[in-house]
């Protein structure tokens, strides 16, 4: 989410708009955090920690049962978890700098927020959002909110789907991304 928006922001003339399927507010930024002139060292340290020391757990979790299991989390849909799925998400992980990336993600802390990347997002670039209701990581009325900002035209929650729409529910999303790029490419 946070870089299709900033790429529309920096280079707008190469984008007709963006379409969001579950948008990331990143709870572990330091304006997200209560109290985060305590709370932030803390983290910084657990982060950095992981970064530098963090490869035999990255190796210890990385494993189909184990990546299967961190699934049903945020799946409400369970039977879109399945071996083909978790293989899709594996085989990049163990590739060389695959852990890397992950407590790199894990440890952005900074930059700007959503809401504010919209706040200066151009106004002819359509923004459309969809996202799954039961999703646990994701805050229902933060993305209901999108629809305040002039880019956003359409916010749409689907009910009983959790944080991969895509996954649990392509029947529901599939149409919704065609239909954006109708939006955006209307002559296509």
């Amino acid at each position: 989410t946070i870089s299709a928006f900033q790429a529309v922001i920096d280079t707008p003339d190469l984008y007709t708009g963006v379409c969001v399927v579950t948008p990331n507010f990143r709870e572990l930024h330091s304006a997200e955090i209560l109290f985060p002139e305590l709370i932030m060292p803390l983290v910084r340290t657990i982060q950095k920690t992981l970064r530098e020391k963090g490869q035999p757990l990255f190796d210890a979790l990385a494993k189909p049962d184990t990546v299967k299991q961190i699934l049903k989390e945020p799946y409400k849909i369970q039977d879109a978890i399945d071996d083909t799925l978790v293989q899709v998400l594996l085989d990049p992980l163990l590739t060389e700098g695959g852990s890397k990336v992950v407590f790199d993600t894990l440890s952005y802390s900074a930059g700007p927020l959503p809401e504010q990347q919209l706040s200066m997002f151009p106004k002819d670039k359509p923004v459309w959002i969809t996202y799954g209701t039961a999703d646990p990581w994701t805050p229902d009325a933060r993305v209901d909110a999108l629809i305040e900002k002039p880019c956003v035209e359409r916010v749409v929650p689907l009910p009983g789907v959790g944080h991969c729409p895509h996954d649990e529910a392509p029947q529901l999303v599939n149409p919704f991304i065609v239909e954006f790029l109708k939006r955006v490419h209307p002559e296509e």
